[in-house]
Formats: structure tokens, sequence, C-alpha cells
């Protein structure tokens, strides 16, 4: 691995509010654009980085509500999220990036995808959240402010039982005390019509996309069927790739497999 840059922290302004990014690299090489979900922020990537700054410019943004980016009262609906990043795209003058998204990340992707593809060149998205059914909003709501009520020690203990090292686990702390429960309820009350729109854009897609779908028995969010059904109304340029036994947080749970098929999906 050559020579690296240290990680360097930015802000930019995108419709009237300050984001932050986490930058590393050689701003001479491809860029590279990472996108966390909902709850996290832009400092998540850390089993990723390193395999690929030697070779990429990686920017990693916090997105609105999360991080150290401004935390409007309003203004959570996807497009927002994606104006957003279509704006860091332009600020930072980056060169149609490749697009790596997690969860609500891999939302923002799809929708980038479908209606700003000029934007970025290709989209790689971790476990994407393409519900049919509205009501899992609202089970996702109770579940995301029950785990912002849980104390520090709770965090900590989860994260030491579950084999975490301490930096991993400094990270989710971090996260607890670094996101709105404000903004996630609005992202997730002000999306409830994404159950119907996934549709139109995943059938819109315009540039070379893989889904890494999770295995629902271990906690991924796409049934089997759902799994199905989307892979028949598709866009030609969106494919899917289920991980058996894997679920949700899949570079965390097989970080070298991960960055293996992200290495070739960007080689393509």
């Amino acid at each position: 691995m050559g020579a690296e840059r240290t990680m360097e922290h930015g802000f930019t302004e995108v419709q009237g509010l300050r984001m932050h990014y986490r930058e590393w690299g050689d701003p001479a090489h491809p860029d590279l654009l990472l996108v966390h979900g909902w709850t996290g922020h832009g400092g998540t990537w850390e089993t990723v980085v390193p395999a690929f700054e030697d070779r990429y410019h990686i920017i990693a943004p916090d997105n609105r509500g999360h991080g150290e980016t401004d935390k409007p009262q309003t203004g959570y609906h996807l497009r927002d999220f994606v104006t957003d990043l279509v704006e860091l795209v332009d600020n930072l003058k980056l060169d149609r990036p490749a697009y790596v998204g997690h969860s609500w990340g891999g939302n923002i992707g799809t929708m980038m995808a479908a209606t700003n593809p000029e934007a970025i060149s290709r989209a790689f998205l971790e476990d994407p959240v393409y519900w049919k059914m509205v009501n899992a909003f609202v089970t996702s709501l109770r579940q995301a402010m029950a785990r912002h009520e849980r104390p520090e020690a709770e965090i900590r203990a989860e994260g030491e039982a579950n084999g975490l090292s301490a930096e991993e686990i400094d990270a989710a702390v971090y996260a607890h005390h670094h996101f709105s429960p404000h903004a996630v309820t609005r992202l997730l009350t002000d999306n409830r019509d994404w159950a119907f729109t996934c549709e139109d854009h995943m059938r819109r897609v315009a540039v070379p996309t893989l889904v890494l779908v999770g295995d629902t028995e271990a906690g991924g969010y796409m049934l089997p069927e759902e799994l199905d059904y989307y892979r028949t109304i598709a866009s030609p340029d969106l494919s899917f790739r289920l991980w058996p036994d894997v679920g949700h947080a899949m570079r965390a749970t097989l970080p070298e497999q991960y960055n293996e098929e992200l290495a070739a999906f960007l080689a393509e």
C-alpha cells in the first residue's frame, strides 16, 4: 500500500446547511463517496477506508441531522438528502464519484442513480431499505428511538459482548451522541411514500448499480419474495446479490468479502 494522507475534516454549504465530511486519499485519484445510514455518521467506514485510500480519493459526509452536519427541524425527505449530495459533489468538484451507501444511504443512492445519474458513475448499495409495507416505518421508528434512549454504559457493554475493538466501541458511542432523534423521526415519517416510490426509482436506475441483500433470517431488511419481485421490475443497470446468513451490517460482519466485492465492482 502506498503513501496515505491523514484523514482531514471539512465543511461545505448545501441547501443553506453546514455539512461536515471526512476526507482521505489523493485528490488526483478517482473519487469515492461513502454514505452512511440513519443514526450513523461519516466515520463508520473504518473497515473500508484502509483498503481503498491508497488508490481513491474518499469523501464520507455526515448526512443532515447526523454527526457534525446541521440538524434542521424540517427537510428530511429523501429528495433533500439526494440534493445535499449533488451539491456536495459540485462544491468539492468531484468527478462523478463511485457511490457506496449503507441502509438509508442505499436508499439515497438508489434515488440518486435514477434521478441524478450525471452526479455519480456507479452505485454499490449495502442492504438498502426497500420496504413495500408502510408499517415497517413505524416499527423501525420505535426501534430507533428505543436504541437512542439506551445509556452509554449499555452501548459499551453490548460492543464488548460482540467482540468490538475499543475504537469500534468509541465510534458507536460517538454516533449515539451525534445524531438528532428528531431528525430520525422526521426521516421516517417524511418518507412513508418511499414504500411506493422506490419501485419507480428501481425502474429508472441509469448507472451500474449493485445491491447487496442481507439475509432476513440474520437481520437483513429485504424479504425473499420482495427480492424476487424487485428483480422482475429493476432497470437493466440494477442487479442484486444475496449474502446468505449475513444481516444488515454486512461490511462489519465480513469486511474482507465486502472489500473484495467492492473492489471488483469498482474495477468493472
